[in-house]
């Protein structure tokens, strides 16, 4: 087949001539000139559009590899093969017509089968799927176990496969039509020639003739040609070597992932070919691929070969018409487990477990052979099982079937011969235990505590032999570790585990396995061995139970007593069955004072109690005007008048009618008043807005909207209205309680006018002034005002309301210095905001009050 020389790609015809006259090198041209034009069309600025075929030819449009090809060429080298076929570049530029329809893939001709289309050999078999990408295939191994060997080499394959082109063929490589020779000519005369093979077998060599070459090595053409020159040219040698290769037309078949004809070089092997046909399909067999030459078998290949050795002596070159036939899989098994490639493997010539182990690649490091088993289907159909002792040689000499699957199972987990130490300690982990260990042994002393230790108490995690039962051992760390030779440094056993606590990590988290293991241990013949300490203790929680641990120990476990704690006695509770199963329950109590000898059993309860008359720490605040201001501690009972006197009571400037006395239970309680009223005004503004309203209304309800608005920033006080001028001449008392303040102001010099005025401000105090004077000073009622319900808030955050009679009568509601008188918007505008008056009021308070204590 005529190939192109220098630097360009080859462009491969598929396919047989037509019959007619067209020679191979016309066809050739008319398919390069398809390319040409197609592909410098995609790499030009212009973006030319070609038609799907080129008028006056039958030639199919070229492949999209071959479009690929021309592409990655620079444009010299396309110039140069345009060229060479006589195709003008600059011309197809200028013809091009930008407004010709785009190219469309379904408008191919129908093309013969290439490396990239072999559908007229394609068959999927039923349940066969396509080879998937590696990741895909991956997830699917991961899904359904084990996978079969060796498939995954063809994963990936490039669609377009071609052998790389720059490998020099060798001396025995048999000559064919297609190939080409270049020929240096040196000496009396100087010339190179590209002499191509033709169909007859000779090349037509200039000066000399046609020289048969066909079917002689490239050795024996080589030294025959030489000979010729030296013969037939006097004075002349010349220099052969191998130009480009012909291509070959070969056939894949059988279990095939894509069976069918292929062209590849003639430099290609059966594994090329393999490369080109996608692969094999899962149910190919890898082992006995077979090479067919005019219906005889040549060879087969093995690509375990290949694949565990690296082994390509098997791998044989192909001549034109040669078959490569895949047959079905043989028998397969399955080895799993601590193996370095688990995996499914074909069986060939193996027919012991230690060969198939071998397939394997061997045993892991972690490998345990004498524990390994087969999975073998029997002659009823069934799965069974085969134990098989790998390291023996009968094991490994055991006879494995077509399906077995052979289980190779690890080493224990579990480490022989080691002590652990754990918790608040410089080096926790395994150590190798030794006979005679001690628990000072291990630890080393308490430089390998970290600080701030527990060394009360710490705890041994051991194991009941022979049934591996968890049981717990408590004993004095302190004194295990000053005492060597005391009866606290115990003796050591193989899996122990130590425990070291410390005062601020909960031990409830550490010793969480311990005490669910002594949970699925607990049966009706054997109580769950835990105690349960309550109350008062740093670490309340459920412990393990040793043997002969006392309440004292229990009480260490929980991490000792806390500040509060009732240090005289405790108390068990405790839960007894009787004969007839009856429960029991008792409370008995324990003197902790001598609790050591109180034995404590399985599922007891000790309760801590706590100091009676304990007071946690209380403080409250004085501010303001007070001549010792600050934060003081106070007992049960203590009043405000108490801690006034204890700060010195209040100086000169103090104004006791605006003192501000605020309590944190208050606070939360006018939170939540406040959250409920926000929730009823939102949804009473809500349904106002559904309603048609009238002008006047509508901007009552932006009023209504912006005092909503406000009503979210406010943070409530908690504030409580006192008299703080009759607190402290005692005609009455208020116990206080912990987080109580009492700001005292300087002296009120100012009446505030707040709400519905044309000016809201402060005026300075003039006792001959009434509340109406007051609210002319500020420029009078506005028309959104409501008359009958102006109020005055006093100093003290009393607020008085005024009389159905008029404005405010009698000596109660004189307006004083720090009083402040509130207009309210006149309700009755928003008929439907039933809230409104309440929310206002709040609203006012509130923000008075914090405007009182803001001032310092």
């Amino acid at each position: 087949m005529q190939t192109i020389p220098s630097a360009a790609p080859v462009f491969i015809l598929h396919g047989k001539a037509d019959g007619k006259d067209t020679t191979m090198n016309t066809m050739l041209r008319l398919l390069l000139r398809n390319t040409l034009l197609l592909g410098f069309a995609l790499w030009s600025a212009t973006s030319v559009q070609i038609a799907a075929a080129v008028p006056g030819t039958n030639m199919p449009m070229p492949s999209q590899q071959q479009i690929d090809q021309f592409k990655r060429l620079s444009p010299e080298q396309q110039r140069a093969l345009a060229e060479q076929y006589g195709i003008n570049l600059d011309e197809l530029i200028q013809s091009g017509n930008p407004n010709q329809p785009q190219f469309q893939e379904s408008n191919l001709p129908n093309a013969r089968p290439t490396l990239n289309d072999n559908s007229m050999f394609n068959r999927q078999k039923p349940g066969e799927n396509e080879q998937t990408a590696e990741g895909e295939e991956d997830t699917e191994n991961a899904e359904e176990g084990l996978r079969q060997f060796g498939y995954e080499l063809f994963a990936g394959v490039p669609e377009a496969f071609t052998p790389a082109a720059d490998i020099p063929p060798p001396d025995s490589y048999v000559l064919g039509p297609g190939d080409n020779l270049v020929i240096q000519l040196y000496g009396k005369e100087n010339a190179s020639y590209n002499l191509t093979i033709n169909r007859d077998g000779q090349i037509q060599f200039p000066e000399i003739g046609p020289i048969n070459l066909a079917g002689l090595s490239f050795n024996q053409a080589r030294s025959q040609l030489m000979e010729t020159v030296q013969e037939q040219m006097i004075g002349v040698k010349a220099s052969i070597t191998m130009g480009t290769l012909r291509s070959i037309r070969i056939f894949v078949l059988g279990e095939a992932l894509k069976p069918g004809s292929y062209t590849v070089s003639s430099l290609s092997t059966m594994t090329n070919a393999l490369f080109a046909s996608g692969g094999i399909s899962k149910i190919g067999s890898l082992r006995n691929i077979q090479l067919k030459r005019q219906g005889k078998l040549i060879t087969t290949l093995d690509l375990y070969d290949l694949l565990l050795q690296g082994d390509t002596s098997k791998d044989a070159r192909l001549l034109p018409g040669d078959v490569i036939f895949i047959p079905p899989i043989g028998a397969t098994v399955g080895v799993d487990g601590e193996v370095k490639r688990p995996a499914i493997y074909e069986l060939k010539n193996e027919r012991r477990a230690m060969d198939v182990i071998n397939l394997a690649g061997g045993f892991t490091p972690t490998a345990f052979p004498p524990a390994s088993k087969i999975e073998r289907i029997n002659q009823q159909g069934d799965r069974t099982l085969v134990d098989l002792n790998l390291s023996q040689p009968e094991g490994k000499n055991t006879t494995v079937r077509n399906a077995d699957t052979i289980q190779v199972y690890s080493v224990l987990d579990s480490k022989e011969g080691v002590v652990t130490l754990k918790g608040h300690v410089e080096r926790p982990g395994d150590f190798a235990w030794k006979p005679g260990m001690r628990v000072s042994d291990l630890i080393g002393g308490m430089d390998a505590l970290l600080p701030l230790p527990d060394l009360n108490i710490a705890l041994i995690e051991r194991e009941r032999q022979p049934t591996r039962e968890k049981y717990a051992l408590t004993f004095d760390l302190g004194e295990a570790l000053l005492e060597p030779g005391g009866s606290e440094n115990l003796a050591l056993k193989p899996h122990d585990t130590i425990y070291v606590f410390d005062y601020e990590t909960p031990r409830s988290k550490q010793l969480s396995q311990l005490v669910n293991r002594l949970k699925l241990q607990a049966s009706k013949s054997m109580r769950q061995q835990t105690v349960t300490v309550s109350g008062y203790v740093r670490f309340p929680g459920k412990y393990p139970l040793g043997p002969k641990m006392t309440a004292q120990d229990a009480v260490a476990l929980a991490g000792g007593l806390s500040e509060n704690a009732y240090g005289l006695h405790g108390e068990i509770t405790r839960i007894t069955y009787d004969e007839d199963e009856e429960q029991n329950i008792q409370h008995l109590i324990v003197n902790l004072a001598n609790a050591r000898t109180q034995d404590i059993q399985a599922e007891d309860e000790l309760r801590i109690k706590r100091l009676p008359n304990w007071l946690d720490q209380e403080i409250v605040t004085l501010e303001g005007e007070v001549k010792f201001p600050g934060k003081y501690k106070i007992k049960r009972g203590e009043t405000l008048a108490q801690v006034i006197e204890r700060a010195g009571g209040l100086n000169e400037w103090a104004y006791p009618e605006g003192a501000v006395f605020t309590r944190e239970e208050l606070r939360k309680l006018e939170e939540q008043r406040i959250k409920e009223l926000r929730q009823r005004l939102e949804s009473e503004i809500a349904a106002s807005n559904v309603e048609q309203q009238s002008p006047d209304q509508e901007v009552a309800m932006e009023d209504a909207e912006a005092l909503l608005e406000n009503l979210n920033q406010v943070k409530p006080l908690g504030r409580m209205v006192i008299d703080l001028t009759a607190v402290i001449e005692k005609d009455y008392s208020i116990e206080l309680r912990n987080g109580d303040s009492l700001t005292v102001p300087r002296t009120k010099q100012a009446v505030t006018v707040v709400g519905e005025v044309q000016f809201p401000t402060s005026h300075i105090f003039e006792s001959n002034l009434n509340t109406e004077q007051y609210i002319e000073r500020s420029g009078g009622l506005t028309r959104k005002a409501d008359d009958e319900r102006i109020y005055v808030v006093k100093a003290n955050g009393r607020v008085f309301l005024p009389q159905k009679s008029g404005w405010f009568a009698g000596k109660g509601y004189r307006i004083e210095p720090g009083d402040t008188v509130v207009v309210p918007l006149d309700a009755d505008r928003i008929k439907t905001l039933t809230l409104w008056t309440s929310v206002s009021q709040i609203f006012y308070q509130i923000a008075l009050g914090a405007a009182a204590i803001a001032t310092f």
